[in-house]
């Protein structure tokens, strides 16, 4: 049976939204601080990276958004699986930190590079709960609060897989799109002995961070959380 349903009022919709531009925006501004400080172009992939990290975002608003009968049609199949495909960006972005031994480079100083990279993680990490977060509320709705959980502790250890991909392998979304030969090949090399060690270590390693921080973020969106009127007296669950 499933569970109350809950809704995100408007307003504080926006005001995440807002939150996260306001983010975005300071990333981007002690990025080019660094530039005008330096006159190099080092860490700009943070930036792209960012921009990544908002793409499964919008798609999650634009399926939560959708009307009851547009999801019956053939583009919210094709929304879906575009979020899928790009929901291991936003998270990726907390793996630039391991550029730590560039921090301090052409001059800057050493702890405003740990700030900036640390500042774009956490913004592609908060873009990647809120975009999961809409999903497990779209499923938990129709589908209840287990399966809801199921599929937010799926894409999280998909999500994992998809990072380590991106980071040891250099593969990305679109390779499925522009190389999926050498996806697929990439793929199945990772069964060989000496790198399912790895590959597995990596993933369960960074699933248990990821759904660390999630189920913080959901604990504390819990606490905004408004219930339909008639539901009100309702047991909560999930």
């Amino acid at each position: 049976m499933s569970s109350p349903q809950r809704l995100i009022p408007l307003h504080r919709a926006r005001h995440t939204l807002y939150t996260l531009l306001f983010g975005s925006a300071v990333c981007t501004g002690m990025l080019l601080v660094r530039y005008a400080c330096t006159g190099k172009l080092h860490f700009t992939g943070f930036f792209g990276n960012l921009l990544l990290a908002w793409i499964p975002l919008l798609l999650a608003l634009f399926i939560w958004r959708m009307p009851n009968e547009g999801r019956r049609r053939g583009w919210f199949w094709s929304a879906l699986i575009l979020w899928v495909l790009f929901y291991p960006n936003a998270f990726y972005i907390t793996t630039d930190l391991i550029h730590f031994k560039k921090f301090g480079s052409d001059g800057m100083f050493r702890w405003f590079d740990l700030l900036m990279t640390t500042s774009f993680a956490a913004g592609g990490m908060f873009l990647g709960c809120l975009s999961l977060y809409l999903m497990h509320l779209f499923v938990r709705q129709r589908f209840g609060w287990k399966v809801g959980w199921l599929f937010a502790a799926g894409m999280l250890a998909l999500g994992s897989f998809g990072i380590y991909l991106g980071r040891v392998l250099r593969l990305n979304s679109w390779d499925i799109v522009a190389r999926p030969f050498k996806l697929v090949g990439d793929i199945f090399a990772l069964l060989e002995p000496h790198s399912v060690k790895e590959v597995a270590a990596f993933s369960v390693t960074f699933f248990f961070f990821s759904l660390v921080v999630y189920s913080f973020v959901v604990s504390m969106a819990r606490l905004h959380e408004s219930e339909l009127p008639s539901e009100a007296g309702s047991t909560k669950q999930g």
